[in-house]
């Protein structure tokens, strides 16, 4: 299927076509396993929680052909902080070129699972791109070259461990986002009011990909909400994905008709707003600096969104600011202009900049169906320190029949064979 020029929630996208790029869903992504520990958790419980998320991934939908996850055996030894640089970096390359790659399993084009048993890879600037992380994941090596990369050949997931008190059910919803990153999927964006105001029994929700996925909930990290579900199948798109899932176009434009890009565009179920709730950033945008060599700056600062594999249904459409805290970062050399020209704002039908912006129209679309044209012009042409960056919370009343579990779909503790108490504690680790 064809993709505008612009990312919804990828890692890395073509410089030139605006394609998100992902593994050849007709090949098995073959993983090796570090053969170590972390913390409480044995290689072999690791390693179960793993592929059970693995799985997770590979059947996220019926919209969505993702490859499957195939092991191919145990690395030589036990990664750690000082032999960790024969296995994973920062850095990405490409399949034109494989002796210029940094370390060996990218030019042998092994994907590699580790686990950082003691936190000494990933602590520091080693790995990661951030202040505090609990884990690092993403593609490494690319086929084609940097002006034209193919599919993903080679990518990493490294897992430090957590404390004693953390539900086996977060940790396995840290492997969960970092498989996501691994197969192409960065950070959305959606119910930043939740987060903002730290309602802890609406965290559920989140989506996995949200960063900060094992702050939400923890019985119910290890689990694919709506949002995930769409990315993924926008990724990987069946054959059946255009004629079963719905997609709603437009651009953000100032009042003046000028741009206003980097703003968040969220698509809500009218009858379940809060879990079915589908984001785009509109614009391009990158997460990481390795992702830098596929982020360019559209010419003509394009305000596009493109909200692919929402199911059949009835939507509002809104534009909002993206949070400071949500971790979203601009390749090198652009300038950020995520800020709201105006307020945040409903889309209603015969949209103009001058209107009251809890007005909304519902847009209503069968399976196949595409609503272009679904422009949002905001009430200035200047950012005014007033302005009111989100939708307020109480606007939305989550359906009684939501898709976002209450309870935990799965008992990790049980499967790998760990008494847990019912309440183990708060304590939470950082991802990306």
């Amino acid at each position: 299927m064809p993709f505008r020029a612009g990312a919804y929630n990828f890692l890395n996208i073509h410089p030139t076509s605006g394609e998100p790029l992902r593994w050849d869903s007709s090949e098995p992504i073959r993983y090796y396993l570090d053969p170590g520990n972390a913390g409480r958790f044995s290689n072999d419980q690791l390693h179960t929680l793993v592929k059970e998320m693995m799985r997770l991934w590979e059947n996220a939908s019926p919209y969505a052909a993702v490859p499957e996850f195939e092991f191919a055996g145990y690395l030589d030894e036990d990664v750690n902080g000082t032999n960790y640089e024969t296995y994973v970096t920062k850095s990405a390359c490409y399949e034109n070129d494989l002796t210029s790659c940094p370390t060996e399993t990218q030019k042998n084009l092994q994907t590699v699972v580790i686990f950082d048993e003691d936190g000494s890879i990933i602590s520091g600037a080693k790995l990661c791109p951030f202040t505090s992380c609990g884990a690092v994941a993403g593609p490494r090596v690319f086929g084609g070259s940097p002006g034209d990369p193919t599919f993903i050949k080679q990518g990493i997931v490294v897992i430090k461990p957590v404390s004693t008190d953390v539900r086996v059910s977060a940790y396995a919803g840290l492997i969960l986002h970092e498989l996501g990153h691994l197969l192409g999927l960065a950070h959305p964006s959606v119910d930043q009011q939740i987060l903002i105001a730290g309602l802890l029994d609406d965290y559920k929700f989140f989506p996995t990909m949200m960063t900060g996925v094992a702050e939400q909930d923890d019985r119910l990290a290890a689990t694919l909400n709506p949002d995930d579900i769409a990315g993924i199948s926008v990724l990987y798109p069946s054959d059946t994905f255009q004629t079963d899932t719905v997609t709603i176009k437009g651009k953000i434009l100032k009042s003046d008709g000028s741009t206003n890009y980097y703003v968040n565009v969220i698509a809500r179920n009218v009858e379940d707003p809060l879990c079915e709730a589908y984001s785009f950033l509109a614009g391009r945008i990158c997460q990481f600096a390795s992702s830098a060599d596929f982020c360019e700056e559209p010419v003509d600062n394009n305000s596009e969104y493109i909200i692919w594999g929402l199911p059949p249904g009835s939507y509002t459409l809104e534009v909002e600011e993206v949070d400071d805290s949500i971790g979203l970062t601009l390749a090198p050399g652009l300038v950020p202009s995520d800020d709201i020209y105006g307020d945040a704002e409903f889309w209603n039908e015969g949209e103009a900049a001058d209107e009251t912006t809890t007005l909304s129209t519902v847009i209503t679309l069968a399976a196949g169906e595409t609503r272009e044209n679904v422009d949002i012009a905001l009430n200035r042409s200047e950012v005014t320190e007033d302005r009111i960056k989100y939708i307020p919370l109480d606007t939305f009343t989550p359906g009684p029949g939501t898709r976002c579990p209450e309870e935990p779909p799965v008992d990790y503790a049980a499967m790998i064979g760990i008494d847990e108490t019912d309440d183990p504690g708060d304590d939470t680790t950082d991802t990306i």
